[in-house]
């Protein structure tokens, strides 16, 4: 090789290099200051939302681990006998994507529900009697004729644990997530804030109002901001549905810690956050189980009692799902350029994909056009190579920014907890997990 050439080639790979680097420093920052808008939606939506708040009277907490004493085990698995409805949720390690926490809110005759905690890393020795203690605390909520609700698909998310439960799981899993969207439209055409609809209409430019005497419009509820049948967050729901606010700062947090121990490497105000965070959101899964099935009106979730959203109810069937007209396929071919330049963020008008967002093979793809450019052809056929070499991107496959959001100070319930003295130091997981022990991530929570 000439001197010529080799430094020809050692510069471009130089600049090659280079431009690697700017890009990753342009992604960080740009990483950075889409963290920052989502904290300032966050605290804007707290500023203009009531809290969703549960009054301490009407729930008790239950730490699951290996600290748990035998008679709050016992305890438990007297109260969970006598239960047949639940909520559940969970959470995973914002720095593996690990499954970590189970949070299972149960639904009793009267008042406390009890909201266990489940911590999955702090779980005891697997021969002792305190395990099967827990295992079968596992046996008995999830046993046959029991309804589960989620807010998601629950046996998705548990699929890293099943050794702790009977598999498949013996009891009616029923995910409300999807039957929110047709409930929501439902509760707006039904809001007795209604008025003639007025639209103007162009045509051949010429401006005319035309009234919709069959047609009214809700106007304290706006419309779904989402496309049709597409799965609506928690706290949107929330913030739409109920007018109430869920505080979603904590979501991305080490819930591998302990949450429980003065010794933990999380500070004594983060495990407060985190625990009124569990504690709240799989209740607000409850919360939303009966104007979903029984279909409420706004009115109805607005005059409510609280304490009353939190016990047995007569269980209704859910309607059958919308089935799509059209199909989406799942597509190899992929515009290589334009994949490109999506990952690599030059446009600063391009958003980061976030923990609630999912991006398919169809919504980046555009044809090509070689009608012009006759001297593409070669071009054409390298990249015809390279598309036979691709993979389709599963349609369950979110890329997760595991950014930590801003903490904002919240007030908790005072819940009795005693520190064992002969708790250790914490510090973060750091080994590496298995493909099939990571939690499975839907779009959004």
């Amino acid at each position: 090789m000439s001197k010529s050439n080799y430094s020809s080639q050692r510069s471009h790979h130089q600049s090659s290099r280079s431009g690697l680097a700017t890009s990753r420093i342009h992604n960080s920052r740009y990483s950075s200051t889409k963290t920052i808008n989502k904290s300032k939606q966050n605290s804007q939506a707290q500023e203009d939302y009531p809290l969703f708040h549960v009054h301490s009277s009407d729930y008790e907490i239950i730490f699951a681990n290996n600290k748990t004493s035998t008679d709050m085990i016992n305890k438990s698995l007297n109260h969970v006998d006598t239960c047949k409805q639940y909520a559940t949720d969970t959470e995973s390690d914002r720095t593996n994507n690990q499954l970590s926490l189970i949070q299972i809110n149960s639904i009793p005759i009267k008042p406390p529900s009890f909201v266990m905690l489940f911590e999955l890393n702090r779980l005891p020795d697997r021969n002792s009697q305190k395990y099967e203690n827990i295992h079968q605390l596992f046996q008995l909520i999830f046993r046959l004729g029991n309804e589960i609700y989620s807010w998601r698909n629950m046996e998705k998310e548990l699929v890293p644990v099943k050794e702790l439960f009977t598999w498949p799981i013996p009891a009616e899993l029923l995910d409300i997530q999807p039957h929110f969207p047709a409930w929501y439209n439902w509760a707006r055409t039904q809001c007795e804030v209604q008025n003639l609809l007025h639209r103007n209409d162009k045509n051949n430019d010429n401006e005319f109002t035309q009234q919709h005497h069959q047609q009214s419009s809700c106007y304290c509820h706006p419309p779904s901001p989402y496309k049709i049948n597409e799965l609506w967050s928690l706290q949107n729901a929330f913030m739409y549905g109920c007018n109430l606010f869920i505080d979603k700062s904590c979501t991305l947090s080490h819930w591998s810690l302990n949450l429980t121990s003065s010794h933990s490497s999380l500070s004594h105000a983060d495990r407060m956050k985190m625990i009124h965070y569990a504690t709240h959101d799989v209740m607000a899964v409850t919360f939303l189980i009966r104007p979903i099935t029984e279909k409420w009106t706004f009115d109805k979730i607005k005059n409510r009692k609280m304490n009353k959203m939190f016990v047995v109810f007569n269980s209704t069937k859910l309607p059958p799902l919308p089935t799509s007209t059209t199909k989406k396929k799942k597509i190899k071919s992929i515009n290589m350029q334009k994949f490109a330049i999506l990952f690599r963020g030059n446009d600063p008008d391009e958003e980061e994909i976030s923990s609630d967002d999912e991006i398919y093979l169809n919504q980046v793809i555009e044809p090509n056009d070689f009608k012009h450019e006759q001297d593409n052809d070669n071009n054409n056929n390298n990249i015809n190579l390279l598309q036979d070499q691709i993979e389709p991107i599963d349609d369950d496959y979110i890329l997760v920014n595991n950014n930590l959001l801003n903490d904002n100070e919240l007030i908790v319930n005072n819940h009795y907890m005693v520190d064992d003295a002969n708790d250790e130091e914490e510090t973060a997981p750091t080994k590496k997990h298995t493909k099939n022990q990571q939690r499975s991530v839907q779009a959004p929570t």
